[in-house]
């Protein structure tokens, strides 16, 4: 059966929102603006998805082709559908030769329908030049081969007008690891646009995290302007993000103080930000917080002196088990209490005999051999209950 799958698989698809703007024309054979022009019928039961027909209105990619419309067969993870008179871009790829169909419908896309995108006029150009400077880059390893053309292609996205094109060149630089996409030169460009104020909090947090990375700002002082600055809409998800700077100092005093002084969101936020083992300059201000209002707030202070993990963070959750005037807050104490207690009184992990290496991840935390037989079993039989269920139909 799974040798019956395999021309199936061969035309599968990534999951929804997998790929990148770069990613998509790398793949891509054609690209093209074009207009959605029909959509087929849908299928019965687990029929393949109809061939969608376009209009080209302007070639960013020709391939081997040049011609008025094309047919393609799209693919989707939900029920998503393609909408007659929409202008999207387009970005297609070759079928194999012996698929189906493939001498009248020769293209599949290389996105899903729900990660298609639209172009109205209000921002048509902008995704047109971005397209045009990926699809320059050339098609599959060519647009990867020189790390310094994407660097400054994605640098330059970065500073687009439009969300998602941030968003699609913030991956892009995360995804590429250790390449030199940027540089040196390149930080004031960055960080201006990590001054920036009127840009989403989340992509500033994204592209200061991914700067630190690559050891290009230094950890920790560059989250202070932004915990102060962030809107009242993004604050709670830059106080989680900063989080990860805790055992900076700087990071801790302003957490501390937004803790103190921030409305009720802002300070279960940064209570929660503050657990970080062995922070103990958070210790003193989380014990300020087990005596305030509201419950969540104590509840998120307790936790962290737990994570903490100090003579003085245990001390503090000892006389709140105690001593404390709410039920619910001693009972909240004494489960941390114990917590920790039990964290301590586990024996430490036995080394490895000599001569032998520590298991590596997949080993353990990761899929390892076991996990992936074990999904490839989970699909055969998934696709087994599929066709049983389709020549049911067919029968009755």
């Amino acid at each position: 059966m799974f040798l019956a799958l395999a021309p199936a698989l061969v035309e599968a698809h990534t999951i929804p929102g997998g790929l990148t703007l770069h990613q998509m024309a790398s793949a891509a054979d054609v690209i093209a603006a074009a207009r959605i022009e029909h959509v087929g019928a849908e299928p019965h039961g687990a029929g393949p998805l109809p061939p969608v027909e376009v209009r080209i209105l302007e070639w960013l990619r020709e391939g081997d082709t040049k011609v008025e419309n094309i047919r393609f067969v799209p693919h989707r993870h939900a029920d998503e559908r393609y909408v007659v008179g929409e202008e999207i871009l387009l970005f297609l790829e070759r079928r194999r030769p012996d698929a189906k169909d493939a001498a009248a419908v020769p293209y599949q896309s290389v996105e899903a329908i729900a990660d298609r995108i639209v172009l109205v006029p209000a921002t048509r150009a902008t995704w047109i030049d971005a397209t045009r400077a990926y699809a320059a880059l050339g098609k599959g390893a060519r647009a990867s081969d020189d790390p310094a053309a994407l660097g400054r292609v994605t640098v330059s996205m970065l500073g687009s007008a439009e969300p998602r094109i941030v968003t699609f060149a913030l991956r892009d630089l995360t995804l590429a690891g250790a390449a030199p996409l940027i540089g040196e030169a390149d930080v004031p460009a960055l960080t201006a646009l990590l001054d920036d104020g009127a840009r989403p909090a989340t992509l500033r947090v994204g592209l200061l995290m991914e700067l630190e990375r690559r050891k290009l700002v230094p950890v920790g002082p560059s989250w202070i302007p932004l915990l102060r600055a962030a809107p009242p809409n993004d604050r709670v998800q830059v106080i989680r993000a900063a989080a990860a700077r805790a055992f900076v100092p700087a990071v801790t005093a302003e957490l501390a103080s937004i803790l103190e002084k921030g409305e009720r969101d802002a300070a279960i936020a940064a209570a929660r930000a503050l657990g970080a083992e062995g922070n103990e300059a958070a210790v003193e201000p989380l014990g300020r917080a087990v005596d305030r209002e509201p419950e969540e707030l104590r509840f998120a202070a307790l936790g962290s002196l737990r994570r903490v993990g100090s003579p003085a963070a245990r001390e503090i959750l000892a006389r709140v088990a105690k001593s404390h005037a709410d039920p619910e807050t001693r009972r909240v104490a004494t489960t941390e209490q114990n917590l920790l207690d039990a964290r301590a009184a586990a024996p430490p992990p036995a080394p490895a005999p000599a001569g032998t290496s520590a298991p590596s991840p997949s080993s353990g935390t990761g899929l390892g051999w076991k996990g992936i037989t074990a999904g490839i079993v989970a699909v055969m039989l998934a696709c087994l209950v599929v066709f049983l269920r389709k020549g049911k139909g067919k029968s009755e």
